[in-house]
């Protein structure tokens, strides 16, 4: 079958599952519930932390205006939730700053009833202040002194991206401050390229949020880890290697958007930086079959990474997650399966993988890459289903 009609259907497909398969409420996050907090942790909505460079335009009459408008200022999108995505004033261009802030998110169980939403309270935001010394003295506050921060991926708003923070916090039992850093990203399907953009102007501000919050400047010094989804693994990448050199302890990064030359030029500059760096990836992940079309057939690290490829990397460990990516879209494994959840855990409090059941894993040494399965229990049914498959064949 010629590559042109294979990528067409892949496409049409893509579109067909976007419409049937994802949650009505994709813009705002609504439909995120929790996988195994505990419920007393459920019943007391949780507080996040947050650092965007979302632009906050307000539209003057308090409403959006027509679609030209909208669409002209670039920070207002009419096709998405407008009740909620204004009430909260974040919107989908940079702002040329950055903004802090904290609400509190009141996340689903996981047995909860489909028409209830994951909710997040409107957003009280403050002075970033010099170096970040807000968000610094409440990690400071914190008896582990500890924060972990969030970088969301493609096609994520500032809703749905602050309640997978809190979300991620609970499951994961963070004791330390949540904290979501939030890019230009659109939450649009078709916004790949816009999305990349916004990435792009936004490593700049993360990497001085980095660099501020790990300081030692004697007033104590913050333990400060990181999880970074699809695109975001990028704009990670980037601010901890071309910026002041932050002191990070676990770095995170899972379906990581990038190309497999492009990850290994950063994370060989990132990986002294960090305690630990572990990637999480899945050979059937539709955002990352289209990603490697889109990027001309050059493969994404999310789709998998050879420990032969990365034999040079220290301190960094692979885990081959596809046996246990069974979302709809191969992608969101990381924070929507309890196993994966239990590893993410176990990796943020300093377990290595060879120590990290049900992991198995082969070393190259005691500095060097550590490369894992996910394995799927015996008589389970595990893997993708049969659309991340295809998907994944008509883009191969």
């Amino acid at each position: 079958m010629p590559k042109s009609i294979r990528v067409a259907m892949a496409v049409v497909g893509t579109l067909v599952l976007a419409s049937c398969a994802a949650p009505k409420d994709f813009d705002t996050g609504g439909a995120i519930r929790a996988v195994q907090a505990s419920a007393s942790d459920l019943a007391k909505p949780k507080s996040v932390f947050f650092a965007t460079t979302r632009c906050t335009d307000a539209p003057a009459s308090g409403a959006p205006g027509s679609k030209e408008e909208l669409l002209s200022k670039r920070c207002w999108e009419p096709a998405l939730n407008e009740a909620e995505v204004l009430r909260l004033g974040f919107g989908m261009a940079e702002n040329g700053k950055v903004t802090c802030g904290s609400a509190t998110v009141a996340v689903m169980p996981p047995d909860a009833d489909e028409k209830s939403a994951t909710t997040v309270t409107t957003p009280v935001t403050f002075d970033c202040g010099t170096n970040f010394a807000t968000l610094r003295q409440s990690i400071l506050n914190t008896p582990c002194r500890c924060a972990l921060i969030f970088v969301h991926g493609f096609n994520t708003s500032f809703a749905f991206g602050v309640k997978r923070m809190a979300q991620l916090a609970l499951d994961l039992k963070f004791e330390g401050v949540p904290i979501l850093f939030s890019f230009s990203a659109a939450a649009r399907f078709n916004d790949y390229v816009n999305d990349t953009e916004a990435a792009e102007l936004a490593a700049p501000a993360l990497s001085q949020l980095l660099a501020d919050l790990s300081r030692n400047d004697g007033a104590g010094t913050p333990t400060i880890d990181l999880i970074a989804h699809s695109m975001g693994a990028r704009v990670a990448l980037r601010a901890i290697t071309e910026g002041e050199a932050p002191a990070l302890r676990y770095v995170v990064l899972a379906a990581p958007d990038i190309d497999t030359t492009a990850f290994l030029q950063l994370a060989q500059k990132a990986v002294p930086q960090v305690k630990r760096l572990t990637v999480y990836t899945s050979r059937f992940d539709v955002a990352m079959s289209a990603s490697t079309s889109i990027h001309g057939a050059r493969p994404r690290v999310g789709e998998g990474l050879s420990a032969s490829v990365a034999k040079d990397l220290a301190r960094t460990e692979i885990v081959d997650a596809t046996e246990r990516a069974t979302d709809p879209y191969a992608h969101s494994y990381f924070a929507e399966s309890k196993v994966m959840l239990d590893d993410m855990r176990g990796a943020l409090a300093g377990k290595p993988a060879a120590e990290r059941k049900p992991l198995i894993c082969n070393s190259s040494g005691p500095n060097g890459v550590v490369a894992c399965k996910m394995p799927c229990p015996d008589g389970a049914k595990c893997g993708p289903d049969w659309y991340a498959r295809l998907v994944h064949w008509l883009l191969d």
